[in-house]
């Protein structure tokens, strides 16, 4: 470790954000001890961002929506009971606590407390989570407030540079203290103290800034597949995991909604040489994201055009991503396949990101992906 005035430098941690999908009742001290066997001892220390466990974060929106006190109960006591099934020990009171506190607040319809309400689960599980890794004797610090700042854009929050500075500081610092620090995803504090949303799939974006401020030697997407796939499963046959994307692919497919991904996620890493890796705890496969690219088109998605940040119209967007998509030859693959199934309104990314969307209805988008994966699958092999 070095300083820099008032902070303390971490070389290169590394950072791994496990998501809800993987934490569910009855399996958390599974998943969090393969992470923990993955990565305790990697070199400069382990960032672990953590999201609530699943289901709970649309229990709490919809206990403030509803004014459901029984439902918000429900949610914190999931917590509770997944605590005393591990025998961590003093934390079924501040629960309770905590649960008394939101249950006082659901009759407040204000903004900000409905983003108070939704971000509970991440401050859970990071309690959870520090508890269980005392229990096992491991060398660890909660930090419930990592330093992500924010505007008060409630439920969808603009995280501020300032972020940069606190985040450095607060988990440098930590990091100088013990060599795994809990750090909750999903959300920050406004200049003025109040939490704040960053939107769903925003624990995934925590994790990437984190990694990006920090220089971490590695960021790890812990999941419930083995990877980012070549297309969506239930729409698609043949789909494979990616083996790689470049930054500004993987930022292009959040952008056009793949795999559900904050459209931010990928954002923080397009000018660092951040690896990351998107995979399974139980897996020895994944997609790798690097600075380097494959010429070659990588997944197709379907989303509703009206959710992507692409200002493309109504319907469902078809995005083929991939920087080949830049080159004159694949775009006219592209053409080719649209004009096969009487379609026109091609839209791409005048900046040759490397995608390429177009918007029919739901119907014939689907027919349409399926056969731009068919395309896509054909040079994975």
């Amino acid at each position: 470790m070095g300083r820099s005035g008032n902070i303390i430098v971490a070389r290169s941690p590394t950072v791994v954000k496990v998501g809800g999908s993987i934490l569910k009742p009855g399996e958390v001290d599974k998943v969090v001890e393969k992470v923990i066997e993955r990565h305790l001892m990697d070199k400069d220390g382990l960032i672990m961002v953590v999201s609530a466990m699943k289901g709970v974060t649309d229990m709490l929106i919809n206990a403030y929506d509803r004014g459901d006190a029984s439902l918000l109960s429900n949610a914190v006591d999931l917590y509770v009971a997944e605590a005393e099934r591990m025998g961590i020990r003093g934390i079924s009171n501040m629960l309770s606590m905590i649960k008394g506190r939101l249950i006082n607040m659901l009759n407040v319809k204000e903004p900000w407390v409905k983003d108070l309400i939704s971000v509970q689960g991440e401050l859970m599980s990071v309690m959870l989570i520090h508890g269980l890794l005392r229990e096992l004797g491991i060398d660890v610090e909660a930090v419930y407030d990592p330093g992500i700042v924010t505007d008060d854009n409630w439920g969808n929050a603009r995280v501020l540079g300032v972020s940069s500075y606190y985040v450095k500081s607060r988990l440098s610092w930590a990091l100088s203290r013990s060599s795994v620090v809990i750090a909750p995803g999903f959300l920050g504090y406004t200049i003025e103290g109040r939490l704040t949303s960053l939107g769903r799939g925003g624990s995934d974006y925590t994790a990437s800034l984190i990694a990006s401020y920090m220089g971490a030697r590695a960021l790890y997407f812990y999941t419930d597949v083995e990877g980012i796939l070549t297309g969506d499963p239930r729409l698609m046959e043949g789909v494979k995991v990616v083996p790689t994307l470049s930054h500004s692919e993987a930022y292009m497919a959040s952008v056009a909604g793949a795999k559900k991904f904050h459209p931010n996620t990928f954002k923080p890493l397009l000018e660092s040489e951040v690896k990351a890796i998107v995979t399974s705890p139980w897996s020895t496969k994944g997609t790798v994201i690097e600075s380097t690219c494959i010429n070659a088109p990588k997944l197709v998605s379907v989303s509703e055009a009206s959710k992507l940040n692409l200002n493309i119209g109504d319907g469902y967007a078809v995005t083929v991503v991939g920087c080949i998509m830049a080159n004159e030859d694949a775009r006219k693959v592209f053409y080719e396949i649209a004009l096969s199934y009487n379609s026109s309104g091609v839209v791409y990314d005048s900046a040759g990101n490397g995608a390429v969307s177009i918007v029919k209805d739901q119907d014939d988008a689907v027919k349409l992906a399926k056969e731009y994966h068919r395309w896509v699958v054909s040079w994975i092999g």
